[in-house]
């Protein structure tokens, strides 16, 4: 019978994908140091399809040049699998795919050092065949070693008793009585993330240009910026925007709100993914795992929100919903009758 790995404890399982890609940083430079003085100058840095070398880097800058894009790729891994640390689903996948990167780029960094060396002109020199094989079995090793080594993900932290929320007593409004209830939802898994990113980008734009880094810096400042919500329950309905910004903003006016509950979501099972998401029959923001509020439409379909103490944001919005029935059937009710 197969023994499941122990428990993640901490940041076990980053500093395992983080140690993959220093192994593969140390592989690379002692094949660098061994083989330095049968380099050529400049050496074959890129190749095109058919293995010959069609890019090239000074033989003083290419050990930098190296080392910083697999550093960038180690910051960037690392940075993922710490934030996703709690991700149910994941967690695993994350942690092999990092290590699993960290032995395809080792290999063919060693590949890369092995193929130069000897070589009269760098314009000789080719990367063969069997590279890619041989990086591949690499990627896969690590991976397989990586994931056990990283643990199951780690049980997420608990709130003491003493901060737990109570469930929300049923409210009833009076006619032109106010209420308003408002609390930010963050995602420290998009934040990690999208900053990882950002350091990657901004670190591969001076090695490797702007059309490398670029991308990456984009796609940071995107999840930096969307890493929070605020959700508002007032006379409106259920408001939903990007925090600090007025768009994009998702509203459920009271018309629309059959019924609001609450109950906890994970967003991998639930909405098949973190942020704004549509799956059928149910929609909404799910920046992370936990309570959230449950709104079911007039239509049917539900939306769904995760934030704390959505207990009483679904009591309130019960009721402002209610409300709006009753307010709306009078109205309709004195306009028919008269």
């Amino acid at each position: 019978m197969p023994v499941s790995p122990p428990p993640a404890r901490g940041l076990r399982a980053p500093l395992v994908v983080a140690a993959a890609h220093l192994l593969a940083c140390a592989a690379f430079l002692a094949a660098f140091l061994a083989r330095r003085d049968a380099l050529p100058d400049p050496v074959a840095t890129h190749f095109s399809g058919s293995g010959g070398a069609d890019g090239f880097t000074t033989l003083g800058a290419f050990p930098y040049e190296m080392l910083g894009m697999l550093l960038v790729m180690a910051l960037l891994c690392t940075g993922l699998v710490t934030g996703f640390l709690y991700a149910t689903r994941a967690h695993r996948r994350l942690v092999g795919l990092g290590c699993g990167l960290a032995g395809l780029l080792g290999a063919v960094a060693v590949a890369v050092v092995v193929s130069n060396a000897g070589a009269e002109t760098a314009d000789a020199v080719r990367l063969g065949p069997g590279t890619l094989g041989v990086a591949v079995a690499a990627a896969a090793v690590a991976a397989g070693l990586g994931v056990p080594a990283g643990g199951r993900r780690p049980a997420e932290p608990r709130a003491k008793p003493d901060a737990a929320v109570e469930p929300a007593p049923r409210f009833v409004l009076r006619e032109g009585e106010s209420v308003l209830w408002t609390r930010r939802a963050g995602s420290r898994p998009m934040l990690v993330g999208g900053g990882s990113l950002l350091a990657a980008g901004a670190a591969l734009i001076p090695l490797a240009g702007w059309a490398a880094g670029l991308g990456l810096a984009l796609g940071g400042v995107v999840l930096c910026a969307c890493f929070a919500v605020r959700v508002t329950v007032d006379r409106h309905g259920l408001t939903v925007n990007v925090l600090g910004l007025p768009r994009p903003r998702v509203r459920i006016p009271l018309d629309r709100i059959a019924e609001a509950g609450h109950r906890d979501v994970e967003p991998l099972r639930d909405l098949g993914g973190w942020g704004y998401r549509a799956v059928p029959g149910r929609s909404g923001f799910a920046l992370r795992s936990g309570p959230a509020v449950v709104v079911r439409l007039t239509t049917g379909s539900e939306f769904v929100v995760t934030v704390d103490d959505a207990a009483t944001a679904a009591a309130l919005l019960d009721a402002l919903a209610e409300r709006d029935r009753t307010t709306t059937g009078a109205t309709t009710g004195t306009t028919a009758g008269g």
